[in-house]
């Protein structure tokens, strides 16, 4: 048992390199990936935090969505990709930027039909079950508006709070304190922009109306920084399997 558990890690670790080596994968992109393969495990705190610290990065938050949306296609047996995938959305209501905030209200209906979910084990076992509730906990979420708002304060007032020395003795925030709630002001998209500027973390129902929507079923990829996005778009597909 040992023996296949060191061997599977090793397969693991030489798909990971490959894809980011051979096929290009953008290590935000792995990222992902790597947190919503198909162990029974994760995704880890540290990871959901570097996840979404990248949606305030214009580019990095729509790779990110992307494998996300992506991974929520997966049926049956694969059931643990898309667990982790509500996993990790779940996350980003709290703790990702206003871009994310919105495209995962806008796929509100995608995210609901898997309250459907169904895949029984062999054994018998209903393993579904995990899938129909995290997508009911998520889409109670994005009907409440005040929740959201109550959620992502609390994520924010967590991530003011000083956590300790570094190893250097210096003492310092979690490295999500930067995005806190400070007064976002313009100037730049909500998935990073490039005004410097701390985006808020106070969700504004009017801000989904005043740039490119996104369709419910399908992640369309806005022009801005279009190149960058698109010389990605195939290793997505090859490589989503190799979290």
């Amino acid at each position: 048992m040992d023996f296949m558990k060191a061997f599977d890690q090793t397969v693991r670790e030489i798909k990971r390199e490959v894809n980011l080596k051979v096929l290009k994968v953008p290590e935000i992109e792995q990222k992902v990936l790597d947190a919503t393969d198909n162990e029974p495990w994760g995704p880890h705190g540290a990871a959901l935090a570097e996840i979404a610290q990248a949606t305030k990065k214009f580019s990095d938050c729509q790779m990110v969505m992307n494998v996300l949306w992506s991974r929520l296609g997966e049926t049956g047996k694969d059931w643990r990709y898309v667990y982790k995938a509500l996993s990790v959305i779940e996350y980003l209501i709290s703790n990702g930027s206003e871009r994310a905030v919105d495209d995962i209200i806008g796929r509100t209906f995608r995210i609901a039909s898997l309250m459907s979910f169904e895949y029984v084990e062999p054994s018998g076992k209903d393993m579904g079950i995990n899938v129909r509730k995290k997508a009911e906990t998520i889409v109670g979420l994005l009907h409440n508006k005040e929740r959201i708002q109550e959620a992502r304060n609390k994520a924010a007032a967590n991530r003011d709070k000083y956590i300790g020395l570094s190893s250097t003795g210096v003492t310092f925030k979690s490295s999500a304190s930067s995005f806190s709630g400070g007064g976002y002001q313009g100037g730049g998209d909500r998935c990073g922009g490039s005004s410097g500027r701390r985006e808020s973390d106070s969700y504004k129902p009017r801000d989904r109306y005043g740039e490119q929507k996104f369709d419910k079923d399908t992640y369309v990829k806005p022009r801005r920084g279009s190149t960058a996005s698109e010389s990605q778009a195939n290793s997505t597909n090859e490589s989503r399997r190799h979290g």
